[in-house]
């Protein structure tokens, strides 16, 4: 590896991990090809007067990894929720959501919020400019929401740790006994295979396509399993040379529905191929790689659009990240992921 620091790897795990992303996907089922029906119905446990608290959550697609990698050992749902209740609910928003390299005119702008002084167009577009967000309903949405939240911080705050614990008590409780052995597990094997891979290439195996090249700043990187977020890569910087990464854990033959017979990893294949666009998608992505602005003008397509199905390529494993030190992202096609969904596919039909 070419690089003049030595990156350090770290290993982290922990269910509370998997707590706030399963939040995000149950609030956002369709987006992570989970049922909705199901999803609703989960989300139905929780009694009617938390509800929207967690929605807010996790429309601000909270997922405080920082804050996880803080806790006590085990870092499970009851280490979250006694943390949480010994800040002060006016601090709890802050604590959850400004990280040590949040920027201080950003910081600074949402200590500020209150709700004596509504947000003007400028300070709207301070966000949108500052966040690189698209000008547009869903934007909209989002700052209104911010606003809101922020404007009312403590109680917000309030809210939110009885909704966390409303959550724990009506599902994740009985949810983390399920996935912890599976997080254990994988574990084992991501630190095995470290030990005989280089860096780059050993992340890319073990988040199913994601290529990371900016390791030349990184001095420490901390990789921890997530069963809920698996295939995906949910990463942060606790500072500027150090960042972590949640890398899936969930074997293509499990559902991330408890009982589920059908393997998700066998569901999501089938669905991204079972689309022309995503067919002509791999077809230019196998030829060389392209970003989804460049997927764009060669399919005609709205931006939204192709990444909307590089998204369920990406679920299926069926293509491959590269990020550059710029943040861009290239996408290939990955073989694998065609090759594990035809096994799933042979094993499910025989019953293995």
């Amino acid at each position: 590896m070419d690089s003049k620091v030595k990156t350090r790897i770290h290993w982290d795990i922990g269910t509370a991990y998997d707590l706030f992303i399963s939040l995000r996907i149950l609030h956002d089922p369709e987006k992570y090809a989970v049922r909705a029906s199901w999803a609703a119905g989960v989300r139905s446990r929780v009694p009617v007067e938390y509800r929207e608290v967690l929605e807010q959550a996790t429309s601000l697609r909270l997922v405080p990894l920082h804050f996880v990698h803080s806790l006590n050992e085990p870092k499970n749902s009851n280490q979250l929720l006694t943390k949480l209740k010994g800040i002060p609910a006016s601090e709890i928003l802050v604590t959850l959501t400004i990280r040590p390299n949040t920027p201080d005119d950003v910081r600074d702008f949402f200590l500020a919020t209150n709700a004596a002084k509504p947000w003007t167009n400028e300070d709207k577009q301070f966000l949108v400019q500052r966040w690189n967000l698209e000008d547009n309903k869903e934007t909209k949405r989002l700052l209104k929401t911010l606003y809101e939240i922020w404007s009312a911080r403590e109680e917000f705050g309030q809210k939110l740790v009885s909704g966390l614990q409303a959550y724990v008590a009506t599902f994740f409780a009985e949810e983390e006994q399920r996935i912890l052995p599976v997080l254990e597990q994988e574990l084992s094997y991501a630190r095995m295979r470290a030990g005989s891979r280089p860096l780059p290439a050993m992340l890319e195996e073990i988040t199913a396509g994601v290529r990371y090249s900016d390791f030349e700043h990184l001095s420490d990187i901390i990789l921890a399993p997530t069963f809920w977020g698996s295939p995906f890569m949910f990463s942060q910087h606790l500072t500027e040379s150090k960042l972590i990464v949640l890398f899936g854990a969930r074997p293509g033959t499990m559902s991330i529905i408890p009982g589920d017979v059908v393997p998700d990893g066998l569901l999501r294949g089938m669905k991204a191929l079972a689309d022309s666009t995503r067919l002509r998608i791999l077809r230019y992505l196998a030829q060389e790689p392209q970003t989804a602005s460049e997927l764009s003008r060669i399919l005609r397509l709205r931006p939204p659009t192709v990444n909307h199905h590089l998204t369920q390529l990406r679920l299926a494993g069926m293509v491959q990240i590269f990020l550059d030190a710029d943040g861009e992202r290239k996408y290939a096609a990955r073989y694998e992921g065609f090759e594990d969904t035809q096994e799933l596919l042979n094993r499910f039909v025989r019953g293995e």
